[in-house]
């Protein structure tokens, strides 16, 4: 099977300008990640808040310390789809890394529910996260993005339901879990 050329995590280098998100990794380390869609060719998108047309929209900014505890899960996931259609493998690096469109959908709903919980429950968010189908991120970012998908959104709609489903209410991984008998 031939593959299509690739950039970044799965976006095809061979069509002009396709949607796909940006993940802005700057190198100073205590900087926020940022994650941006960018509609590419397929046009502007009206804007509501702003009253405008807009070719990309800010998704999330991620305080680097949150970004580091799911920046393996993430790429590990999507190199495992890529993998599975004979794609190259994708990394994360300082700069602008190109994240495929569903892909960054899927991206979007377990950085916004880790973004704001407590520190500790960002475990939960990621196993819960890992537990849901792509279709079911594929809802739930389309249920999220449509009326709180900008950065500044995460006390509204759908992105505090994203957070509480996946990090308050999911089990913590084993490797978290404290045995009973230990506290005793």
């Amino acid at each position: 099977m031939a593959t299509r050329p690739q950039t970044g995590f799965g976006v095809p280098s061979s069509e002009i300008d396709p949607q796909h998100f940006i993940v802005k990794i700057k190198e100073n380390a205590r900087d926020n990640v940022t994650i941006i869609e960018d509609f590419g060719i397929s046009g502007p998108k009206f804007d509501l808040d702003e009253n405008a047309q807009l070719d990309q929209v800010v998704r999330c900014s991620i305080h680097p310390r949150r970004w580091r505890m799911v920046a393996t899960p993430l790429k590990n996931m999507f190199n495992e789809r890529l993998k599975s259609r004979k794609y190259p493998a994708g990394r994360w690096g300082p700069g602008d890394n190109k994240v495929h469109r569903l892909l960054g959908r899927e991206m979007c709903v377990l950085l916004w529910a880790v973004e704001q919980c407590d520190e500790e429950l960002v475990p939960a968010g990621i196993n819960a996260w890992l537990g849901l189908r792509p279709e079911e991120r594929w809802w739930l970012y389309a249920m999220a993005a449509y009326s709180s998908g900008k950065a500044g959104d995460h006390e509204r709609g759908w992105r505090k339901a994203i957070r509480f489903g996946l990090t308050e209410s999911a089990p913590l991984p084993d490797s978290y879990r404290t045995n009973f008998l230990d506290q005793l």
